[in-house]
């Protein structure tokens, strides 16, 4: 082969290793960055926390159908108060002020309720494991007490007791 050929193949080889590096990095550029949110690869505490959020609004989503079943139902008034009703017997194991009888969370993330209705405003928010005060029962709800001393009202499938 003539210098000239040489020449050429070193040249091309050359305009080649240039190209490749220069598209490698528009498409690097192109992606998102490794571990970011947005990484089809993220870290398992991101995905907790995201997994954590949408069951909380899908819990609440949950709530809010159970509240229309149990007002078609005819178990709740129809303006979304209080239920009526209840009774107001702790669970059997427990209820004294020595002893009192509490709950504890199964639901991932569950609001706790100004009132025994799912349309009720949320006073608090508990997570999987917290155990809480029992204080009384209406219907399918438990009256709770939080470790911060708020009271409101939890769903009794969403929890244990007594506990």
């Amino acid at each position: 082969m003539s210098k000239g050929g040489v020449t050429v193949l070193i040249v091309a080889a050359i305009v080649f290793l240039a190209l490749g590096f220069v598209l490698g990095q528009v498409v690097e550029a192109a992606y998102e960055v490794p571990g970011s949110a947005d990484d089809p690869l993220v870290s398992q505490s991101y995905v907790e926390a995201l997994v954590g959020e949408r069951l909380a609004g899908l819990q609440t989503e949950v709530d809010e159908l159970r509240a229309q079943v149990e007002v078609l139902q005819g178990n709740t008034d129809v303006g979304g108060g209080d239920i009526t009703g209840g009774n107001d017997n702790p669970p059997v194991g427990g209820g004294n002020d020595d002893d009192p009888t509490r709950v504890k969370v199964t639901g991932a993330s569950v609001n706790i309720r100004a009132t025994a209705s799912t349309s009720a405003n949320i006073v608090g928010s508990v997570v999987k494991d917290d155990v809480l005060t029992y204080l009384g029962t209406s219907n399918n709800w438990y009256n709770v007490k939080l470790s911060d001393g708020t009271t409101g009202w939890i769903r009794n499938d969403l929890c244990t007791a007594p506990y």
